[in-house]
């Protein structure tokens, strides 16, 4: 992909880049991750559905929002569909639709190490010396 499609200013890209480290994301993944978010509870009729925000937002209610994608069938299905256009031209390749939903090979890296760094702090795996990983007995 790697295609502009709009314009932000510089303190814009500031405030998403500031987030995104935040978050230990790359400031594109953090971009797509707000951007599929705002499609969930924002229908095409230009109304909010309430209800799906609802769910995201209640403290008690099961559905949260991740800040990684996950790979459950479901996930990438609805990713796939929610970024492929019904117009010719913009058409996608499969290579586009990987790095859309799972990110550029850094991204999904990146992932990985922020994955594993806060399964490490919770005391959920252990790093190995030869820079292997197990889960603990915890």
């Amino acid at each position: 992909m790697g295609k502009s499609i709009g314009y932000a200013s510089d303190e814009t890209v500031e405030k998403y880049t500031t987030e995104a480290e935040e978050l230990g994301l790359s400031r594109a993944k953090y971009v797509r991750q707000c951007t599929e978010i705002g499609r969930m509870i924002f229908q095409s009729s230009g109304k909010v559905d309430v209800k799906q925000l609802r769910e995201l937002t209640e403290k008690d209610h099961t559905s949260t929002v991740q800040t990684e994608l996950t790979t459950r069938n479901g996930d990438i299905i609805s990713t796939i569909l929610n970024n492929l256009s019904t117009e010719e031209n913009r058409a996608l390749t499969k290579e586009e639709i990987r790095k859309t939903v799972f990110g550029t090979e850094d991204e999904q890296i990146e992932q990985i190490t922020t994955a594993l760094k806060k399964l490490h702090k919770q005391k959920q795996i252990e790093p190995l010396v030869d820079d292997g990983y197990i889960k603990t007995n915890e």
